[in-house]
């Protein structure tokens, strides 16, 4: 649901035979379904400039990619004041589904400044905000009744597999938050074979089923096979 895999897009996967190789990490844990979310910073580039370059990064990968995966096209936005100088925000949502995955500054408090860019991106063009990882964001994992406030906004709440191997202590809130319902679905943020390491998506999902119970694990698939069938690519 989330991963930079996309040839020389960011500081992600930096070329076609990268790419292929997490893939290939990827489906050999039975993944067959990928998202690509390269990011797009609104402060620094324009929607156009960024579609075509990656279009350009797409034209490349596809034609290389094993028969059995299916994928995805989005991206990561970094929202600013900026983003809503345009009027279409269809190119950057995954695929052509109405989810968008959004990304605000770290030290974010989500009090009206950016609640208002939520409501902005439902209200003015439609769409339901998926937040990136959460648990970098020091005042949602600090507030519960902050999750509460995006919840009640239909906001859907992404985490990365890797943030349960960074301490004990955001490992327990990270389950604590899966069972009280506040994270909708889990992605590996994957950007090389050891940022965002692929290898950590089998035994996250596995210690999920363990602590939290098969229908957490269940959540999060469904929830995700819903954003992604919405916008997969045609073949």
């Amino acid at each position: 649901m989330h991963s930079h895999l996309l040839p020389e897009m960011d500081d992600g996967s930096k070329s076609v035979e990268m790419s292929l190789e997490i893939i290939d990490k990827l489906r050999a844990q039975n993944v067959k379904k990928l998202c690509f979310t390269p990011h797009f910073y609104t402060n620094e580039e324009g929607i156009a400039k960024f579609l075509k370059r990656r279009e350009e990064s797409v034209r490349n990968l596809l034609p290389v990619l094993p028969d059995d995966i299916e994928v995805c096209i989005g991206a990561e936005v970094y929202v600013t004041r900026y983003l809503f100088n345009n009027k279409d925000l269809s190119g950057i949502t995954y695929g052509n589904s109405k989810y968008i995955l959004v990304e605000f500054p770290f030290d974010s408090h989500f009090t009206d400044h950016t609640m208002d860019y939520i409501y902005r991106l439902k209200g003015n063009y439609g769409l339901k905000p998926v937040l990136t990882h959460i648990e970098r964001y020091r005042h949602l994992m600090a507030d519960e009744g902050l999750v509460e406030d995006l919840l009640d906004e239909d906001v859907i709440i992404q985490t990365n597999v890797g943030a349960f191997n960074k301490g004990f202590s955001q490992k327990r809130r990270l389950l604590k938050y899966l069972k009280r319902g506040y994270i909708d679905i889990v992605g590996t943020d994957c950007h090389s074979l050891t940022r965002g390491n692929p290898d950590e998506y089998t035994p996250t999902m596995e210690l999920i089923k363990e602590k939290c119970g098969q229908e957490f694990v269940d959540h999060i698939i469904e929830t995700s096979e819903k954003i992604f069938e919405s916008g997969k690519l045609k073949k």
